[in-house]
């Protein structure tokens, strides 16, 4: 009797007391805004994995429309977009979007998002985490800059 109680409570016990593998870590967010009004945004950023394999599945922002996760890929010497629905984050890992490479398309950008503001993005992953952090809004012409390279801890 005393051991089909305990079973019932783990069974019964609330899902928050279930653990959760952390989520990816996600940083140099920033987004090229569209030169033109009303052109879709440019999204880019670096995520680095955790000690188990995810996938992007989705980045959403109150201030945009919708947002897609495009590739890009060769296809006889011309390069193309591709629209996709995920984007593998191997453990330990890296994924990178940067311009010319994978890049989020960000559509019907709020009007009021101007250079040097910022841009709420939630990054979700397939095994059910989910990180918001704010972007930085850059200029269409605004220069590339580099990731600013990890500390180093001794």
């Amino acid at each position: 009797m005393l051991r089909t109680l305990a079973v019932s409570a783990l069974l019964l016990a609330p899902a928050a007391a279930v653990a959760q593998s952390p989520a990816p870590h996600v940083q140099d967010a920033w987004v090229r805004l569209p030169a033109v009004s009303g052109r879709p945004a440019g999204g880019f950023f670096l995520i680095h994995g955790t000690a188990k394999a995810d996938a992007l599945v989705g980045v959403t922002s109150p201030r945009a429309e919708r947002i897609e996760m495009h590739s890009m890929v060769n296809e006889g010497g011309i390069m193309k977009m591709r629209a996709e629905k995920s984007f593998a984050v191997p453990a330990k890992g890296a994924l990178t979007f940067a311009p010319g490479g994978n890049h989020l398309m960000i559509f019907g950008l709020s009007p009021d998002v101007k250079p040097g503001g910022t841009i709420p993005l939630t990054f979700s992953f397939q095994s059910g985490a989910k990180v918001t952090l704010n972007a930085e809004a850059r200029a269409a012409n605004a220069p590339v800059k580099a990731p600013e390279p990890a500390a180093h801890q001794h």
